[in-house]
């Protein structure tokens, strides 16, 4: 018995070591991010952004794929069936992360299961609405869109996608009848706006924002705390007496399969927040009209958790149906 006893201990001490070597050698291999979306979007080129400081600081190449498809689901239920080892992470956008499971009856995956990493950027929503639209202000707009019942048309990316459920937010909050004109990407939308196709569109800023310089469309308020800097003219719906529900962000996060271990997403956190203090990748995020993220792995879970509670009550509020797969 006793040498017996012996023998697990033993084994367990060697185990154990065994693990701590491991994830004191991590990473020891390249680290795959899989992106949800096609290639050449935003979040892509935030990621690669990272790559170059990544093997400076760990010796190994960071890895990005493209699965898109699905609104994100594709990409993010491969990462969360994924060995949950630290060599296969996520970078998302909101809709994977919070609203796909308000829009779909089904999920191959549970995002408040996964393993919280990093917050890898934010920026602002904005309204913007098409150029000979009668509007110099947000309230000029809602005159517009009551004068104008049921023909008032707003552009997104998709049914339940982050900026169709921002504008939704926006028709309850102004008791308007606004008509949704879904489109395959942001891409579309805009062009749509741009030609005068629809009425407003509320997009991340750096989608708009070239258009708004050219004075092609206008932007009548943005959802960030403060004013951007890319567009100083422009009031904050808090500034124009907006609760805080219009705090309206599209943000990027880095996130692992489930159960992965403590140390291993610690190690990749204060990397990645490394990283991100460094004035060459802020210059270029900055570029992009991103503001680079940072923070601790429990404040991003917190950020997801508020969120979700955010959102679930906005697609209760309007009575948004979950639609098959």
């Amino acid at each position: 018995m006793r040498h017996w006893l012996c023998a697990c201990l033993v084994a367990f001490a060697v185990n154990g070591s065994a693990v701590q070597a491991q994830e004191t050698a991590f990473p020891s291999k390249p680290v795959t991010i899989v992106v949800p979306s096609s290639t050449g979007g935003s979040i892509e080129l935030q990621v690669r952004l990272l790559a170059d400081s990544f093997r400076e600081r760990t010796g190994q190449p960071l890895v990005v794929t493209n699965r898109p498809g699905a609104m994100g689901a594709t990409g993010t239920t491969f990462v969360y069936r994924a060995q949950a080892d630290g060599y296969t992470l996520l970078a998302s956008p909101n809709t994977p992360m919070v609203f796909n499971p308000l829009t779909h009856k089904s999920l191959s995956y549970e995002p408040l299961k996964m393993t919280p990493v990093v917050l890898l950027g934010v920026q602002p929503l904005v309204m913007g609405v098409r150029g000979n639209l009668p509007a110099k202000t947000l309230d000029d707009l809602i005159a517009y869109a009551k004068a104008n019942p049921g023909k008032t048309y707003y552009g997104s990316q998709g049914v339940g996608g982050g900026n169709h459920m921002a504008a939704m937010l926006f028709g309850k909050h102004i008791g308007a009848d606004l008509k949704h004109v879904p489109f395959p990407g942001a891409g579309p939308a805009g062009q749509a706006l741009l030609k005068g196709e629809i009425d407003f569109f509320m997009a991340p800023l750096a989608v708009l924002l070239p258009w708004y310089r050219s004075n092609e469309i206008k932007i009548l308020a943005m959802g960030s705390h403060d004013r951007a800097k890319d567009a100083p003219d422009v009031p904050t719906f808090r500034e124009l007496g907006y609760p805080e529900d219009f705090i309206l962000t599209v943000w990027s996060v880095i996130m692992g399969p489930p159960d992965m271990p403590s140390a291993v997403a610690d190690r990749l956190n204060a990397t990645f927040v490394d990283i991100l203090k460094e004035p060459k990748v802020r210059e270029r995020f900055a570029q992009m009209a991103v503001d680079p993220g940072g923070g601790s792995r429990q404040d991003l879970a917190a950020m997801l958790a508020r969120e979700t509670k955010t959102w679930t009550r906005v697609a209760q509020d309007n009575k948004i149906e979950k639609q098959d797969n």
